[in-house]
């Protein structure tokens, strides 16, 4: 199926379009699933889903389990599927895909549930879900990890450490689910180091829309493993996942820097003009965010991440630009149990937890960008949080993710279907509602001005 037909990045491009989706590091935990939609929803009955499950575990609307299995983690959208299916082998698997593809329903996987959009339910109504919780087998051969795709990030590094003080670079939210954050990316703050979590994939194991399943790997089915990095939803459901697993960090930092308040949106633009600055040539020992909310006095800032080294070595390299921002530093804490650093970064979120995360109501946008701003930008961006966003009727922060480093130096950018290996800072904005009450009709225009008054004609993905 995936032959000779894709043989270059350039022709391989022109078969389909990569949405680009990110698990960033902050702290809303927010992540993607893994997505994969299969022919076009057509309305059929219980009875016709019943026909062709028969003996799987299979719950339908009405049915008590059903509102909170078809809970999205954003409150402010809601879908109804046709069915949500539990699978607890790839056979199941491959039974739902036949029976979805029989009914002309389409057929979404869910691995952790936390897709912005709802589309581990589909995206629309009457969708037949693949719930892949009950999957969480882990086998460890030597480095190599094989991991199904119900595991959520929490579940893998406990079992890495406690298996050999192993560990894999991935994001900081325990519950974000290896099915798409793995196949989006998966960025971390140990990406800097050691790469994005796809480029720790060696192998996958994968159901394809015609319900049989095949394992990828660079030697096997090239073409379908290139793509599965990157835009893997698009072409079937990866049930596992083999990972090269990396030797723990030695010695790690999590820190917070705070900085005054920005009060004017030319103080704010010239802060955030020195950060880019100096995270422009860092090494890629630091992984560091620029985070910020507002209120209404002005904009609140913390540089928030962590140093792949000593404390020292950290204080040394951060203490110039800690004066230039008449900044202090919080928190610097040296960490030599890879599990306990990444339960700070979580901001002391437990890394294995029973269940999903709970719902939130709000909007997001994202950006990339590849190099330094220019102060005008950066000027018309300030002045639009200080006057206006900072004053608007919603909860919201924005985060700037540094990228580089290995993600870019270590990984030939050909070698998957991930598009913005050459990302500089990726940008999230962020908007909820107050204890999850409806989302106010004008937050979304406040999260989108958010990002159109730093990049006014942003590239859609």
């Amino acid at each position: 199926m995936f032959g000779n037909s894709l043989q270059t990045k350039s022709n391989r491009s022109q078969f389909f379009t990569f949405a680009f989706l990110l698990l960033f590091f902050s702290p809303s935990c927010l992540a993607l699933e893994s997505r994969s939609r299969i022919r076009i929803n057509n309305v059929v009955s219980r009875q016709n889903v019943d026909s062709c499950l028969t003996g799987l575990n299979v719950t339908y609307p009405g049915d008590p389990s059903f509102q909170s299995l078809s809970q999205t983690f954003n409150a402010r959208l809601s879908y109804t599927p046709a069915a949500i299916v539990l699978p607890s082998s790839v056979q199941d698997i491959e039974k739902v895909v036949t029976c979805g593809a029989s009914l002309n329903l389409p057929v979404v996987s869910r691995s952790g549930g936390h897709s912005y959009a709802g589309y581990g339910l589909g995206g629309v109504d009457g969708a037949l879900v693949v719930d892949l919780s009950s999957m969480k087998q882990i086998t460890l051969n030597g480095d190599n990890a094989v991991v199904q795709t119900g595991n959520r990030l929490g579940e893998v590094a406990t079992y890495l450490w406690e298996n050999g003080h192993r560990a894999l670079p991935h994001g900081t939210c325990p519950k974000v689910g290896t099915g798409g954050h793995t196949s989006y990316g998966g960025y971390g703050p140990y990406s800097r180091m050691a790469g994005l979590l796809m480029d720790r994939v060696v192998g996958a194991e994968v159901v394809l829309a015609n319900g049989t399943s095949v394992t990828t790997s660079e030697s096997s089915y090239p073409d379908l493993f290139w793509a599965l990095k990157g835009a893997g939803p698009s072409f079937g459901i990866v049930t596992s996942w083999t990972y090269s697993t990396l030797a723990a960090p030695a010695t790690s930092v999590f820190f917070s820097i705070s900085i005054p308040q920005y009060k004017t949106g030319d103080t704010f633009a010239a802060g955030f003009a020195k950060y880019q600055t100096f995270v422009h040539t860092a090494p890629k020992e630091l992984a560091m965010a620029f985070s910020f909310g507002g209120n209404s006095q002005g904009i609140n800032v913390q540089l928030i991440g962590n140093y792949f080294g000593s404390k020292s070595d950290f204080t040394t390299l951060v203490n110039g630009l800690v004066q230039d921002l008449n900044a202090s530093i919080d928190t610097a804490d040296e960490y030599t149990d890879w599990t306990k650093i990444l339960v700070a970064n979580g901001y002391g979120e437990q890394l294995v937890t029973a269940g999903p995360s709970p719902p939130n109501t709000f909007f997001a946008k994202s950006l990339v960008t590849f190099d330094l701003l220019d102060d005008t930008s950066l000027k018309r961006w300030g002045d639009y949080l200080v006057n206006t966003a900072a004053k608007a009727d919603i909860n919201w922060f924005a985060q700037a993710d540094l990228y580089g480093g290995a993600i870019s130096t270590d990984f030939d950018a050909s070698s998957a279907s991930f598009a913005h290996r050459d990302a500089f800072l990726v940008f999230q904005f962020y908007g909820s509602s107050n204890n999850n009450a409806p989302y106010p009709s004008d937050g979304i225009d406040v999260i989108n001005k958010m990002l159109t008054s730093l990049s006014p004609n942003p590239a859609a993905a």
